[in-house]
């Protein structure tokens, strides 16, 4: 809740806009800053709206299996691959849509409608009417993946995660930018681990989301990558609650003791 409470008052809508809607709906309720910016955002010359949407099954800002995302972004990660709608708001209504073309194709270039990240920095989407007309324009700005984020069942974990062997782990990589924000863009990813005896990913792995199967007792590495970063997670798998055994020897200089075991451990 922290982490996207941040990024909430650091997205493109800022402290002063949230503010300002916590002032408009004093009417109606006190204002708890839970606010989540829509997945559109006005046009440059105010004609309308550009609506952000997902493609593929690896974009961090929609919720799995959809292609309406929770918010557009502040900028699209290197490499990302995206879509995107364009709605008049009520001035222009019943007017024809405008073709969205890219400004600079080797920047941000567009086929049957999906758009690739290509280039750093800002590049311009037009709205382009039948008779080339600009009709309206959106800049977007393309950021390297700085760091990810990974998440099991919504929690944020560390270099390193247990689990009991027979169990599942259910992780998720999301990817930020230098700016610490949330970046845009269906991006390929790639799970591996150093030791599928110990620990195994369950698939291809090449969404942001995989499961990790805890195959045999042990430790062993995980690591993600995606464009030129690659992060190593430590698995330490433990005994599964159906082993034989439920005490594990502890070794510390020359004196052995018997600990009981309650499943998993502290890092």
């Amino acid at each position: 809740m922290l982490r996207r409470l941040i990024h909430e008052l650091r997205g493109s809508y800022g402290v002063q806009a949230v503010f300002s809607l916590c002032l408009g709906a004093l009417s109606l309720a006190a204002c708890n800053f839970d606010y989540d910016p829509p997945p559109s955002s006005e046009g440059e010359l105010g004609r309308g709206d550009f609506l952000y949407r997902c493609v593929g099954e690896s974009d961090a800002l929609c919720p799995a299996g959809s292609q309406a995302a929770t918010g557009f972004p502040q900028a699209i990660a290197l490499g990302g691959t995206f879509s995107l709608d364009y709605s008049y708001n009520s001035e222009f209504a019943g007017e024809p849509l405008p073709l969205l073309k890219s400004s600079a194709p080797d920047r941000i270039s567009v086929e049957n409608d999906i758009f690739k990240a290509l280039a750093l920095g800002y590049t311009a989407i037009n709205g382009v009417s039948g008779t080339s007309e600009v009709i309206d324009i959106k800049h977007l700005r393309v950021a390297a993946i700085d760091h990810l984020i990974i998440t099991e069942n919504e929690l944020t974990i560390g270099a390193m995660i247990e689990v009991e062997a027979g169990a599942q782990l259910s992780l998720v990589a999301a990817p930020y930018g230098a700016q610490d924000e949330l970046l845009g863009g269906s991006l390929d990813y790639t799970w591996t681990s150093a030791d599928s005896t110990i620990a195994a990913v369950v698939g291809a792995g090449t969404d942001e989301d995989v499961a990790i199967d805890g195959t045999g007792e042990g430790q062993t590495t995980i690591t993600v990558a995606v464009g030129e970063l690659a992060i190593e997670i430590v698995v330490i798998v433990l005994p599964g609650s159906g082993s034989d055994s439920d005490t594990t020897t502890t070794t510390t200089g020359d004196s052995t003791t018997d600990d009981s075991t309650t499943g998993t451990t502290g890092g």
